[in-house]
């Protein structure tokens, strides 16, 4: 069994915002996630981690793009009854959730820290990050909710590789331990 990865894999802005200001994310909206190999991603991972806001956001785009895999909810609230199969709230502490996703003894694949930007800095500032995948879409934004805050200003994020797409789009993976 080899180790799992904790993964932020994300979309950006030229100036680093992840949604518009009220969380709208339609300027990813002329972009084909086929061209990233997404499905190929989404292949590694057996356990998502997403915020309640990006939940209930996903949510509301009708169909659930994730499948079975398991996703766990970071809420104090329970999840609705239209909320998919193998889906569970947590309330607990991130460092409890990481260790026990750690620890497991099935080898499900990776694990996904899918967002909100509020939810992926959680994790940057514990260091709970073991990969970052950056997809940087050529378009500025102005303003919006930014993917780093000041909390995260201490990574030091080793490079990986880089790759420029058709699209004009510029995936860089980073290591972060």
């Amino acid at each position: 069994m080899g180790k799992k990865l904790f993964r932020v894999y994300v979309a950006v802005s030229l100036d680093s915002y992840v949604a518009r200001p009220n969380g709208a994310v339609d300027w990813l909206d002329d972009y084909d996630p086929t061209e990233f190999d997404f499905e190929a991603f989404l292949d590694r991972i057996g356990t998502l981690i997403i915020g309640r806001r990006t939940f209930d956001q996903v949510m509301s785009y009708g169909e659930w793009p994730y499948g079975d895999r398991r996703t766990i909810v970071l809420t104090s609230h329970p999840l609705g009854d239209d909320a998919p199969e193998n889906t569970v709230a947590f309330g607990g502490s991130l460092m409890e959730l990481t260790d026990a996703l750690r620890n497991e003894r099935i080898d499900n694949g990776d694990v996904w820290i899918v967002g909100g930007a509020s939810v992926i800095n959680q994790f940057l500032f514990a260091n709970m990050v073991d990969q970052l995948d950056l997809f940087v879409i050529p378009v500025v934004l102005g303003e919006g909710i930014s993917l780093f805050d000041k909390d995260t200003s201490h990574l030091r994020p080793t490079p990986v590789s880089t790759q420029i797409y058709e699209s004009g789009v510029v995936k860089m993976e980073y290591r972060l331990k």
